[in-house]
């Protein structure tokens, strides 16, 4: 209980028992029942579908709605409803792109070796863009960071608030201080993508980008972007159309015509949702449940002498014991057992979580798991999953 709400009891109102347990919710989340309902109410009714200015304003009054919410929840500016991070900074590549034809000359962006995909394959893509990786080692360290920009001059900082390698938090705010006392013009970018759902976004930067649909819960490719003034003014991305919401300061920058209206009715029913539950409380039981599965995990691969050690959020440190804290993220690390047979035997199971393995751009071995557990996870779940655990690891 946490403020007069039972969470274990909203979860399972919300979030009916599944067969699956979805531990990896930093690629895709499970939208709740109320979700799903308010998608299908928004068009159910087939006298709207006959009257396409009724959809538009079906649109523009859930877009609104969803904004307003989104705001009251984690307060900041009023964001655009978008697409999700990997839409929107392949939109923001381009304008960028653009901006640095017309000055005649490539632009440099720095980065972590720690980004998604997702978030840099744009910038590494596209020829308009030189990308300088700071050291893993400088993501701790204001100072090193502030070396890292000093090396390159970026045009661009682009930084993941919580790493979709392992999970864990970067301070953002001293990075990018320390990167704009060299690069005081640059453009700032927090991509929010791993945190939104599971904390509260930061607005540091000049845009901060994250996806409705992980650990909210949302609508598949659904997202926000937050926008500062000097992005406003400079980088918006849709002109082909008229705006949805004209009135709104960030009417360029969110989809025009013709689209799915039901998925702005989704992302103001999973942003409702959040704000029911609490943040503070969510954040809270899912670090607890987090702790616990970790504990799971850890007696059971320490039973078969499997060796393995935890991210420890708190100093961003690997530690053979299980930290006392976690982000909602379990992080385990393996040093010689491949994780993956178990994991393809686990996701075959129906329990789903992300394993990783490779080397991150900057050389760092990556061979692990990470297992988010959203505040919503059913205790019952949680002791399905470490069973499923078991039984694997027993046949492997």
């Amino acid at each position: 209980m946490s403020g007069g709400v039972d969470l274990e009891a909203l979860a399972h109102r919300e979030w009916p028992t599944l067969r699956r347990v979805n531990l990896n919710p930093g690629t895709l989340g499970v939208p709740s029942r109320r979700v799903l309902a308010a998608m299908r109410a928004a068009c159910d009714d087939d006298e709207r579908h006959a009257w396409p200015l009724g959809m538009y304003a079906l649109g523009r009054t859930e877009l609104a709605a969803g904004r307003a919410a989104a705001q009251a929840l984690w307060g900041g500016p009023p964001p655009a409803l978008t697409s999700g991070t990997t839409a929107i900074l392949n939109h923001l590549a381009l304008v960028l792109a653009a901006r640095g034809a017309a000055a005649g000359r490539s632009l440099r962006v720095l980065t972590s070796g720690h980004e998604h995909e997702g978030g840099i394959s744009a910038f590494e893509a596209h020829p308009a863009f030189e990308v300088a990786y700071a050291p893993d080692e400088a993501l701790g360290d204001p100072d090193r960071f502030g070396d890292a920009a000093r090396a390159c001059i970026p045009d661009m900082v682009l930084l993941s608030q919580a790493t979709w390698t392992d999970g864990r938090r970067l301070d953002v705010e001293a990075l990018f201080a320390a990167a704009r006392r060299h690069a005081p013009d640059a453009w700032y970018v927090v991509d929010a993508a791993q945190v939104v759902g599971n904390g509260a976004p930061s607005f540091v930067g000049d845009v901060t980008v994250a996806s409705a649909h992980k650990w909210l819960g949302g609508p598949t490719g659904t997202g926000f972007a937050w926008l500062g003034e000097r992005a406003r003014a400079e980088l918006a991305w849709s002109w082909n159309g008229h705006a949805l919401d004209p009135a709104s300061p960030n009417a360029r920058f969110e989809a025009m015509g013709g689209q799915d209206f039901a998925r702005y009715a989704g992302v103001r029913a999973a942003l409702e949702l959040q704000a029911e539950a609490g943040v503070a409380a969510t954040g809270a039981r899912s670090a607890a449940l987090a702790r616990a599965l970790a504990e799971g995990i850890h007696a059971r691969l320490a039973a078969r002498d499997i060796a393995h050690a935890f991210l420890d959020p708190q100093g961003n440190t690997w530690s053979r014991a299980v930290p006392a804290h976690l982000e909602g993220v379990c992080t385990v690390r393996f040093e010689t057992w491949d994780p993956y047979p178990a994991y393809a035997a686990l996701d075959a199971r129906g329990v789903h979580l992300k394993c990783i393995k490779g080397v991150t751009r900057t050389g760092t071995l990556l061979q692990q798991w990470r297992l988010g557990v959203p505040w919503h996870t059913p205790e019952d779940a949680l002791a399905r999953a470490l069973d499923t655990v078991d039984e694997v690891l027993r046949a492997s």
